[in-house]
């Protein structure tokens, strides 16, 4: 799925007015699985100045990067996380706020994992590192159109626009209410463009 699906997803699924000083740690776990991902883009094209094609068919996939890409995309680490920040919550009480956070954002982390899962052919990552180098490589892709791709999207911008719907509830600033607007228009543009 595309990184800002992600986001407003988890929000919706995640966030609560009553306790909307979690949602930054949301919109955070929605983004760690993708953070190397922007880092590995940016060196490729901005550094070395990789054309697109070498990018996307040759560097991604070298070993390097993908151990790197499978630290963000772990669910046993995030699971971890969790653990050890219920561990701190029950023995100390003054360290809720840090554990809440700590909570919600590895539980962001594995919706983003587990949405991502099930749509990648050949490009998945190791979701299950470091006990598994496992790649789970589905039928369906959220982008290549060879395998779906068209409707994957179609079927993602759609649940992201009813998703939109409530995390426009939950925001109160102009500003993010803002950025949800353009973010569902970009996915749309995107959309037109790459499958229409």
């Amino acid at each position: 799925m595309n990184t800002p699906s992600h986001v407003i997803l988890n929000l919706a699924l995640l966030g609560r007015r009553s306790r909307s000083h979690l949602n930054s740690h949301i919109f955070w776990g929605a983004l760690v699985p993708d953070l190397a991902l922007f880092g590995f883009y940016g060196w490729a094209k901005l550094i070395v100045q990789m054309d697109e094609a070498t990018i996307w068919r040759e560097a991604y996939y070298e070993p390097f990067w993908q151990d790197i890409f499978a630290v963000g995309n772990s669910i046993p680490l995030a699971l971890l996380v969790i653990a050890i920040a219920l561990w701190l919550r029950g023995r100390r009480p003054d360290w809720q706020p840090l554990a809440d956070g700590a909570i919600v954002l590895a539980t962001s982390v594995v919706l983003h994992c587990l949405a991502d899962l099930p749509l990648h052919v050949d490009d998945g990552h190791q979701h299950f590192w470091p006990l598994s180098n496992f790649r789970f490589e589905s039928k369906i892709s959220y982008w290549d159109p060879d395998h779906h791709g068209g409707i994957v999207a179609l079927g993602e911008f759609t649940l992201v626009l009813i998703a939109s719907w409530r995390v426009w509830q939950l925001v109160q600033s102009r500003w993010l209410k803002g950025l949800l607007f353009l973010s569902n228009g970009l996915m749309w543009v995107i959309y037109a463009g790459f499958y229409l």
